[in-house]
């Protein structure tokens, strides 16, 4: 077979109840050049049975399995060795694509000279029959036209406190032979926001991000998917590790934006850690220790009482049976405007 325009990459793990319309959704598309690389974790459930099914009748798909269950990061780094295309796009087990996503995400990248070509997701949550609103609009950065994200600008939409859209949800269009010249993989140290450092791998090293106002990804929200379950603490450890990294790089001493953005960010890691510790205190009764923290950052009493009137209103919600009240997403997040003197360089 000539090499395919696209590889979706595909890794699973316990979808056998989604993965049907996943599968099913690559193979409607309005382009044929593709291949499906699809990547069991180490299923306990029929996921790898359907899979395998469906490459049985479909040369396009590809089926692999790891040895036993090892983690997202490597999982996707399964799929992209595995990947022969001239661009690699995931897509997640339990979502799945318009049919004409392919085809448009494709010729908006040759259009834009495009190394990333991004566009937004249709946001529909587990349960509904239609989507909600767009990644962009929950964000509140409604994205109305086309943008190219420089480091700065990502930088500034960085993880759940982010100024602008979500990039890391974003599921991207990338040049495969742009992560061969420079070496990308996906960081395996990572629990957490994988997807969102490979993008900032990329852009560091020099890859042309474009994001198009365009929808053609339904993301599938889970209720699973809560910031009561998410690790919050070692978001903010990785996300720290991360930034502290690229302030060592020649490219943050010629950026001087992304460079205060990345210093900015740090300072609030450091600052989060300290509410963690401080809020985990009040939690626990500890009445000695939680003063200790405020004492030593008394910015902290500030943050929680500017974070209360959602923590109750989360809370009310959950109590009518919402079971996405405290979700990020469609529960609200706080987003956080960077200071003037970051943000004004920044795309």
């Amino acid at each position: 077979m000539d090499q395919p325009e696209i590889t979706v990459t595909m890794p699973a793990y316990n979808r056998a109840d989604l993965i049907t319309r996943a599968i099913e959704s690559v193979q409607s598309q309005t382009m044929s050049s593709w291949e499906l690389v699809i990547v069991d974790d180490g299923s306990t459930d029929d996921t790898l049975a359907i899979a395998r099914e469906y490459a049985s009748s479909d040369p396009r798909i590809k089926v692999f399995q790891n040895e036993h269950n090892m983690g997202i990061g490597k999982t996707r780094n399964h799929a992209l060795s595995r990947s022969t295309g001239r661009f690699i796009t995931p897509l997640d087990s339990d979502d799945w694509y318009d049919n004409s996503r392919l085809e448009h995400m494709l010729a908006a990248a040759d259009e834009h000279s495009a190394d990333l070509l991004g566009d937004d997701l249709l946001v529909i949550r587990d349960g509904d029959d239609l989507p909600s609103a767009t990644l962009s609009e929950l964000c509140g950065e409604p994205l109305l036209e086309t943008l190219v994200i420089d480091m700065a600008g990502l930088l500034r939409r960085l993880g759940f406190e982010r100024d602008g859209i979500a990039i890391g949800l974003t599921k991207p269009l990338i040049r495969r032979q742009f992560l061969l010249d420079h070496g990308i993989q996906y960081d395996t140290t990572l629990q957490v926001v994988e997807d969102y450092w490979m993008l900032a791998d990329c852009v560091a090293a020099g890859a042309r991000f474009v994001m198009i106002p365009e929808a053609r990804y339904y993301y599938r929200l889970h209720s699973a998917h809560t910031t009561s379950t998410a690790n919050a603490d070692k978001d903010v450890v990785s996300t720290r590790r991360r930034l502290e990294a690229f302030l060592a790089t020649d490219v943050a001493a010629k950026d001087p934006a992304a460079a205060a953005h990345a210093r900015y960010q740090v300072r609030r890691m450091e600052f989060l850690s300290s509410y963690s510790a401080f809020t985990k205190s009040i939690k626990a009764g500890h009445v000695h220790k939680a003063a200790w923290h405020m004492a030593r950052h008394p910015a902290v009493a500030g943050e929680l009482v500017a974070r209360l009137p959602l923590a109750l209103e989360r809370r009310r919600r959950a109590r009518r049976g919402d079971t996405f009240a405290f979700d990020p997403l469609s529960g609200g997040h706080r987003s956080r405007r960077v200071p003037a003197s970051v943000a004004k360089r920044a795309k």
